[in-house]
C-alpha cells in the first residue's frame, strides 16, 4: 500500500505540474516535493527523480519562452512605432520618417457691447472659431506640413509647405521652407492659437501691420537648443481662395532674431526683434477690432490706400520664472501710399500670467507651447493684458484705443482647455477727438487639439 500511495502522489505531482502555469509550476512543485520528502511520504530517491524532472521542464520552458520572444522580435522588427501621448505619431524605428495627423477645434461664445446707440454694433452669439485638419511629418531630412481651416463653412489653407533641414555644425542647424508658412516677424503673431494665453491675440497682430502667413521661401539658422535663432523670408502674400497669389502684387521681406540672455532650468528670459518691408501695388487698410475678432464697431482705421511701400519693426521680450510668465511686444509700422502722406502706426501689448496649480509656461523653439497639468484635476491659470494702438499719433486725425483683458484658463488635460476672458476699451480717440464709447466683451472658449 505504501508503494502504491507513493506512486499515486508522484503521478498527482506530475499532473499538477503539467496543468499549472509555466511561470509558476516548477517552484511550487519543488516546494511540494520537499514537504513530501520531509514527511517521509516519498523517498529521497523519488524526490531526486522528480526534482530533476522539474528542472528539465524549467529549462525547456525557458528555452521555449526565449524562442517565442525571438520570433516576436523578428516579426515586429520592421513594424512602425506608434506614439499616443496626447497625439498620434507613426514613425519607423530608425527615425527616418514620421507621419502625424493634426487638428484643432475651438468653439467660442461672445457677448460684446459696443457701447453705442446702435444695437446692431453689438456682437452676441456663438461660432466655430477654428476647425482645422491636416498632417505633418518628415522623410529623412525633409519635412512637410498641410493644414486647412473649415470654420465658417469655408475652407482656407493655413500651412502648406515642404521643408529641408540639416546640421551646419555640431551645435548649429539650418533649414528652409518652400510654400505657405508663418513669416518671421512678430512674436504674438507667430505663437499658435493652441497656446495663446488669451482667446484673442493683441488686436494689432495677425493683421496688415503684422501679417501672419504668406507664400514663399523662409530660411532659418539656429543653435541646436534654440538659445538663439535667426530667420528670414521672401514671400508674396497669402494664398487666395483659388490657391494662388497672382493678385498680391507686392512682395514681403521679413527677418526676425531672438536669443536667451538668461536661462536656468525652466526659468528664462528671451529677447527678440524683427524687421519687415512690403512692396507696393496692393490696397492697404488697417482697421483693428476693439474687443472681439468679429466686432461691427471699428472706428479706428487707416482708411484704404494704394500702397507704394511699407516698413515695420518689432521688439519683444518674454520671461518665465516658475509659475509666472510675462510677455511684451512693441510694433512700429509706416505705410507709404502712392499719393499723400505716410501713415504711421504704433502699438504695444504687455501681458502677465500665473498658474495657481504650480505649472510653468512651456517654452519651445523660441515660442510658447502647451502645458501638462500636475494634477489629474487639471491646471488653473490667471492672466492680464494691456494693449494700445495709435494711428498717426500727434496728428489732427489721430486714432487711438487702449484696452485691458482679464483671463481665466482651465486645462483639464494637456490637449484641452476652457477659457474665460473679459476685455474693455478704456480710452478711445477717433479723428483726433475723444470718443465716449467704451466697448467691452465677455468671451468663452472650449478647445481641443491633437
Amino acid at each position: 500500500m505504501k508503494l502504491k500511495s507513493t506512486s499515486l502522489l508522484i503521478a498527482a505531482t506530475l499532473f499538477g505540474g503539467a496543468v499549472m502555469p509555466a511561470h509558476a509550476n516548477n517552484d511550487a512543485m519543488l516546494d511540494l516535493l520537499k514537504v513530501l520528502r520531509d514527511k517521509g511520504t516519498i523517498s529521497a530517491q523519488d524526490y531526486d527523480l522528480l526534482a530533476n524532472a522539474a528542472a528539465a521542464d524549467k529549462e525547456m520552458a525557458e528555452a521555449d519562452k526565449a524562442e517565442m520572444k525571438k520570433e516576436v522580435a523578428d516579426a515586429t522588427a520592421n513594424m512602425p512605432v506608434i506614439e499616443t501621448d496626447g497625439k498620434l505619431v507613426v514613425s519607423d524605428r530608425d527615425g527616418n520618417w514620421s507621419f502625424q495627423p493634426i487638428g484643432r477645434v475651438m468653439w467660442d461664445a461672445v457677448n460684446a457691447d459696443a457701447d453705442t446707440d446702435d444695437s446692431s454694433d453689438d456682437v452676441k452669439g456663438t461660432e466655430l472659431r477654428r476647425a482645422r485638419l491636416g498632417f505633418e511629418g518628415k522623410i529623412y531630412d525633409w519635412g512637410y506640413k498641410f493644414e486647412a481651416d473649415f470654420a465658417g463653412n469655408d475652407v482656407s489653407v493655413k500651412d502648406a509647405y515642404l521643408g529641408y533641414g540639416n546640421k551646419l555644425t555640431d551645435s548649429t542647424k539650418w533649414g528652409v521652407k518652400l510654400g505657405q508658412s508663418h513669416i518671421p516677424f512678430g512674436l504674438n503673431t507667430k505663437i499658435s492659437s493652441k497656446y495663446m494665453t488669451f482667446i484673442d491675440r493683441p488686436m494689432f497682430t495677425d493683421s496688415t501691420v503684422s501679417p501672419a502667413r504668406e507664400s514663399g521661401v523662409v530660411a532659418a539658422i539656429n543653435d541646436k537648443d534654440y538659445n538663439w535663432l535667426l530667420s528670414a523670408g521672401l514671400t508674396n502674400g497669402p494664398l487666395d481662395d483659388s490657391g494662388e497669389t497672382w493678385d498680391n502684387n507686392g512682395s514681403t521681406f521679413a527677418v526676425r532674431g531672438s536669443f536667451l540672455p538668461y536661462q536656468e532650468g525652466k526659468n528664462l528670459v528671451q529677447l527678440g526683434a524683427g524687421y519687415l518691408t512690403q512692396g507696393g501695388g496692393d490696397d492697404f487698410k488697417f482697421q483693428p477690432d476693439l474687443v472681439s475678432h468679429d466686432d461691427s464697431f471699428k472706428p479706428v482705421s487707416t482708411g484704404t490706400i494704394t500702397l507704394d511701400q511699407a516698413n515695420a519693426y518689432t521688439v519683444d521680450a518674454m520671461a518665465i520664472f516658475g509659475s509666472f510668465h510675462a510677455m511684451a511686444e512693441y510694433l512700429d509700422h509706416t505705410a507709404e501710399p502712392e499719393t499723400g502722406s505716410d501713415i504711421d502706426t504704433t502699438a504695444y501689448a504687455v501681458e502677465a500670467g500665473y498658474f495657481l496649480t504650480g505649472e510653468s509656461l512651456k517654452w519651445k523653439k523660441g515660442y510658447t507651447s502647451g502645458i501638462s497639468p500636475n494634477s489629474p484635476y487639471g491646471a488653473w491659470q490667471v492672466a492680464a493684458r494691456f494693449e494700445s494702438v495709435e494711428i498717426d499719433p500727434g496728428s489732427s486725425l489721430e486714432d487711438e484705443y487702449d484696452q485691458f483683458t482679464l483671463g481665466l484658463n482651465y486645462y483639464p488635460t494637456k490637449n484641452t482647455r476652457l477659457m474665460l476672458n473679459y476685455s474693455k476699451v478704456t480710452d478711445l480717440t477717433v479723428d483726433g477727438s475723444g470718443a465716449d464709447e467704451e466697448p467691452s466683451a465677455l468671451k468663452f472658449r472650449a478647445q481641443a487639439f491633437w
